[in-house]
């Protein structure tokens, strides 16, 4: 099995969950002192990424350990697994964010959020959106689900400080110039975020199902790996192709048909030639099971 760096993906996520506990703090006081629940929901989705982060932190460590008596083929499922932990966890967010908000629209509770609510949100979609581009950019260089998902919530916060700042701003210039309904702004825009919050965590969800289920790669890709297969030397057909998704890798399972008047150890250097060059050619495939079977002539 092609091995991992790990140790860039857990670098990145210390530095995300710093970075995630600092701006939940952040965004926290400047909701409670901004007179935002707008920017108060936005912080209880930061405050998530903060647990949702450590929890993929925890799974990188399981997912770099070496295959065991008990663990043939890696730790690669814990992938999958910590993103459906971190689509879960989005989803608990979103709805204490709607309670609250609900809560508030109920009771006619409405403040107008001052300058410090609105900076904050700024400064928010600034940093998440630098992170999204860091944390992606590694998830998708290791191949890593985890990390990649992790990526996507980020990007779900920037999305969610956009609409943050939208509603504080049409909060203070309802505020400011008496216009009545401009006041539902900065609650309902909490709402507009949770939805955008829910959709990220049921696209994640999704992905992870497909790795816990042992979905099968794209039909293009297993095409392309039976394309290279008939290419290689000694190999007269392609009886069969599988695949499923272990973790960031593509485990193949095949059957080739060679020359029934070959040897067992041509046989063989013809099933290690179709290994390393799938292997090489598909950066995804992690590793290869060929079964030589006899070339029988099509009448």
């Amino acid at each position: 099995m092609k091995s991992v760096d790990y140790r860039r993906g857990e670098q990145v996520t210390i530095y995300c969950l710093a970075g995630n506990l600092l701006l939940s703090l952040f965004k926290g006081l400047a909701g409670y002192f901004g007179g935002s629940k707008a920017m108060l929901a936005d912080a209880f989705h930061s405050g998530s990424d903060v647990l949702a982060t450590f929890v993929v932190f925890v799974c990188i460590k399981i997912a770099k350990k070496p295959a065991d008596e008990c663990h043939m083929y890696g730790h690669g499922k814990i992938e999958p697994l910590a993103a459906a932990l971190v689509g879960f966890i989005m989803i608990f967010t979103v709805a204490l964010i709607v309670r609250s908000i609900i809560h508030c629209l109920m009771a006619q509770q409405f403040v107008t959020p001052s300058l410090l609510a609105l900076a904050a949100a700024v400064i928010s979609i600034i940093v998440k959106e630098i992170m999204f581009r860091f944390t992606y950019q590694t998830g998708q260089k290791i191949n890593s689900e985890a990390i990649t998902a992790t990526a996507w919530d980020h990007r779900a916060d920037a999305w969610s400080s956009i609409g943050t700042f939208i509603a504080i701003l049409g909060s203070i210039i309802g505020g400011t110039l008496q216009i009545g309904w401009l006041k539902y702004f900065d609650p309902l825009a909490g709402i507009l975020v949770a939805l955008l919050i829910f959709k990220t965590a049921v696209v994640i969800l999704l992905k992870a199902a497909k790795g816990l289920m042992d979905a099968s790669p794209e039909p293009e890709k297993v095409e392309e790996i039976k394309n290279i297969t008939k290419d290689i030397e000694g190999v007269q057909a392609v009886s069969w192709i599988r695949g499923r998704y272990l973790g960031q890798h593509i485990v193949i399972d095949m059957a080739v048909e060679v020359n029934s008047a070959m040897t067992v150890e041509e046989g063989h250097n013809v099933a290690a030639s179709i290994k390393q060059q799938v292997m090489d050619t598909v950066p995804e495939v992690g590793n290869v099971l060929v079964h030589v079977n006899p070339y029988k002539l099509s009448l």
